[in-house]
């Protein structure tokens, strides 16, 4: 994590609602001595926006140009841009970006089956990644995988759930928590099951009836706090993984539940292409597994303390940037 000599200007365009991973990538990229100025990857900065942007409307591309010029290129110059996802950019908002930057990355943590708006200006930039193994592949991109979020544990592993699943409730993971469940005898499990807003809950009550009322005390309209979510995930045993079917790359989870020694449960077979996971910390089960070899796998390796890897938002940001 060396600093870099002298000071730069970095504008970042990236999601803000994601979490809050935009202030993250801020706060690291100041560490390399880049003064941070933050813009959102898409406008207006609203419901009616990501509406626009998940039905592609094009008057979002319009807008966020018209926005980003005004309010952040106009009379300013910067060392790098980075775009993070960028849906409301447009190969006419890259050519004004170049006028006022000598250096322009883009990355994306959607798959382009999931969220394909970088397809239009990918190869526009000076140097764009992306996390999904199958994208990469097919369209020759380099892979930078995600980070680990979580703070430093150096403490003795502490076991107090068998397995556990925290996710935010969307597309077939309801049901693969419960594939996994059901084939599973275990006796401690922590489930939490994050429901976004009512519409949300319409879409999700309406396409697993059943399966919602099965799970409905482990369902809530609030995200579990921060710091509970840690010692969730440092105390299990195994935490399950549901990488969405259109997304072949590794998700964040995973890299958390590497650094927790914790072992993991994943639908995703390509987790397999990063040296970090193996036969000792992950077991690969996917929607055509045999439901029988679940409970085998699961007890191969059930008293092992996996070796902890931690791959930090610096190792990230070093990867995109140096």
């Amino acid at each position: 994590m060396e600093k870099l000599n002298h000071k730069k200007k970095c504008l970042l365009i990236s999601p803000k609602s994601f979490y809050f991973y935009s202030e993250y990538l801020s706060k690291t990229l100041s560490h390399y001595n880049y003064e941070v100025t933050v813009s959102n990857d898409e406008y207006p900065e609203n419901t009616f926006g990501k509406i626009m942007g998940k039905t592609k409307i094009p008057l979002l591309q319009w807008i966020t140009k018209k926005k980003l010029s005004e309010d952040f290129l106009n009379g300013k110059s910067y060392d790098l841009v980075l775009i993070i996802k960028g849906r409301g950019i447009s190969t006419s908002l890259l050519k004004n970006i170049k006028e006022v930057s000598s250096k322009i990355v883009g990355y994306t943590f959607d798959s382009f089956n999931y969220h394909n708006a970088p397809l239009k200006w990918f190869s526009h930039v000076d140097k764009f990644y992306t996390f999904d193994y199958r994208d990469g592949d097919k369209n020759n991109i380099p892979i930078i995988e995600l980070f680990s979020s979580m703070p430093e544990n150096n403490s003795k592993k502490k076991l107090s759930y068998q397995i556990s699943a925290i996710v935010r409730n969307h597309s077939e993971r309801l049901e693969y928590i419960n594939k996994v469940l059901s084939n599973l005898e275990v006796e401690s499990k922590f489930i939490f099951i994050y429901e976004q807003n009512i519409v949300t809950f319409i879409q999700n009550f309406l396409n697993s009836p059943k399966l919602y009322l099965k799970f409905w005390k482990n369902i809530s309209f609030k995200p579990l706090p921060y710091q509970e979510y840690i010692r969730v995930l440092n105390e299990s045993n195994f935490t399950i993984d549901f990488a969405h079917p259109a997304q072949s790359g590794i998700t964040i989870r995973c890299f958390e539940a590497l650094s927790s020694q914790t072992k993991i449960i994943t639908n995703n077979p390509y987790v397999k292409r990063n040296d970090f996971f193996n036969e000792n910390n992950t077991i690969i089960f996917r929607k055509d597994s045999d439901p029988n070899s679940l409970q085998e796998d699961f007890n191969k390796i059930e008293t092992i303390i996996p070796e902890k890897h931690t791959r930090t938002i610096y190792n990230f940001i070093e990867d995109l940037i140096l």
